[in-house]
């Protein structure tokens, strides 16, 4: 069998199971195919997603699934484009910093409401076709706030890994840690008044808050740097 990326050949045939009736599999599509493991991401977590455990979810044997992909990465790779396109694009009237905003909330919305599919999207191959109308239209409102093309861009990659790596801080960190006892807190911080006087907000945020003054406070630097 050759398995190279893109390319599969060899691949056992499905049976027939008599004239005119499909062999288990071949109804299927690449899109019903994503759309599945995209579901099964979303409720047990990207190590659930095995070729074995998505063909049990579509009712047909692994084999089956190499009909259309050459591998669970091609898969993985096709969830995160399925994630991307459903992601709403911004209108290209109003103000910019409530188009570049929608943009934001919209991805956060993704992390906290299905963790496991956020981290896929972020860390796959996107093909261009799927994220230039988001990038389009971040760039757009850049373009609207006053930034030149080069500055459109830096802008565009500063804001879109502050929401990265705000969104995997709540999902993978906040979640977890907790503040602990806050007599010894207290103790430890006693030598560093400055955070002792902001113990709470360092050590217990507001994420909504935290997440919202993070990114006011890059756009309003963004926008002084005309």
């Amino acid at each position: 069998m050759n398995t190279e990326r893109g390319t599969i050949t060899g691949t056992p045939r499905t049976r027939r199971k008599g004239p005119g009736r499909p062999a288990a599999g071949e109804s299927l599509t690449p899109q019903d195919v994503a759309s599945a493991a995209l579901r099964l991401i979303g409720t047990e977590g990207e190590g659930a997603l095995t070729m074995r455990r998505l063909g049990e979810v579509l009712g047909v044997k692994a084999m089956a699934l190499y009909n259309h992909f050459p591998d669970k990465e091609a898969i993985l790779d096709a969830v995160a484009s399925l994630v991307f396109a459903g992601m709403p694009v911004p209108p290209t009237k109003g103000p910019w910093k409530s188009r570049i905003k929608s943009i934001c909330f919209a991805v956060r919305e993704l992390a906290l409401h299905q963790p496991h599919v956020f981290r896929v999207a972020m860390t796959r191959h996107i093909p261009p076709e799927k994220s230039l109308p988001h990038i389009a239209a971040a760039l757009a409102a850049f373009a609207d706030a006053g930034l030149s093309p080069a500055a459109q861009v830096v802008a565009y990659q500063t804001v879109r890994l502050y929401v990265r790596a705000h969104c995997l801080w709540e999902i993978e960190e906040l979640r977890t840690n907790r503040i602990g006892n806050s007599a010894d807190l207290a103790r430890a911080t006693s030598q560093f008044p400055s955070v002792a006087a902001a113990i709470n907000l360092i050590f217990a945020p507001n994420p909504d808050r935290q997440f919202e003054a993070g990114l006011d406070l890059i756009l309003r630097g963004l926008q002084a740097s005309r």
